[in-house]
C-alpha cells in the first residue's frame, strides 16, 4: 500500500461512518427486509416447487420440462467448474445424462432461505443428492444460490451458482466439515 492509501484509510477511520443523507435508500432497505420476512406461504411453496422441478427435470426422459423451467438468458455456474454454462449447454448436459441412464435416487435441501423482490426471488440453500448409474450410486452435496423470475404467472430459473460449501472431497467421497454425508441408500437399478 502506498502512503496516499494509508492517508485515505486514516481519514476514513478518524471520521467514522457518515450519516445517511438519502432517506430513499433507507426506505428501500426497509422494504427489502420486509419482503424477506413477510414471504407468503403460497409463494414460498411455489418457489420450492419450481426449484424441485428444475433439479428433477435433468433426470426426466421428457426434456420439455427442463426446457420450460430454464429461461433463455440462463447463466449457470456449476461447482468445481471453471466455465459458466448457458441454457443450451445445460439442456445438452441433461440430454447426455438421460442417454447415459443416470438416475436421481435422492434429493434433499436441508436448509433454504428466500429473498423476494417483486417478481424476482433468490434462494440460498444447502443440497444433498444421490445419483445412480449401472448399479453404483454417488452422493454429492454443497450450497446453492438460485434466481427465479416470475413470468406469465410461473417461476422460471434464470441462473444459479453451486459450490461444495462446507463439504470437501476426501478419499473419493464427500464429507461435510465436521460430519460425514449420509451413506448412499443402496445400489442403483441396472
Amino acid at each position: 500500500m502506498r502512503w496516499p492509501t494509508y492517508l485515505l484509510l486514516g481519514i476514513v477511520l478518524a471520521v467514522g461512518p457518515l450519516p445517511s443523507s438519502n432517506a430513499g435508500e433507507e426506505s428501500r432497505q426497509e422494504k427489502s427486509a420486509g419482503q424477506t420476512s413477510g414471504l407468503a406461504d403460497e409463494v414460498r411453496k411455489e418457489l420450492l416447487d419450481a426449484r424441485e422441478t428444475a433439479w428433477r427435470s435433468f433426470f426426466r426422459k421428457d426434456l420439455g420440462v427442463v426446457e420450460r423451467i430454464l429461461a433463455p438468458e440462463l447463466i449457470a455456474i456449476q461447482q468445481s467448474s471453471d466455465r459458466w454454462d448457458n441454457r443450451t449447454g445445460v439442456i445438452a448436459l441433461a440430454k447426455a445424462m438421460n442417454e447415459q441412464g443416470v438416475q436421481l435416487l435422492r434429493l434433499e435441501f436441508p436448509r433454504t432461505e428466500i429473498q423476494l423482490f417483486g417478481d424476482t426471488a433468490i434462494l440460498y440453500y444447502t443440497y444433498i443428492f444421490e445419483t445412480g448409474l449401472k448399479g453404483k450410486s454417488v452422493v454429492d452435496g454443497g450450497r446453492g444460490t438460485e434466481i427465479f423470475v416470475r413470468r406469465d404467472g410461473k417461476w422460471v430459473d434464470v441462473g444459479w451458482h453451486l459450490d461444495n460449501g462446507p463439504f470437501s472431497h476426501v478419499n473419493g467421497g464427500w464429507n461435510r466439515l465436521g460430519e460425514g454425508l449420509p451413506a448412499p441408500t443402496g445400489t442403483a437399478p441396472r
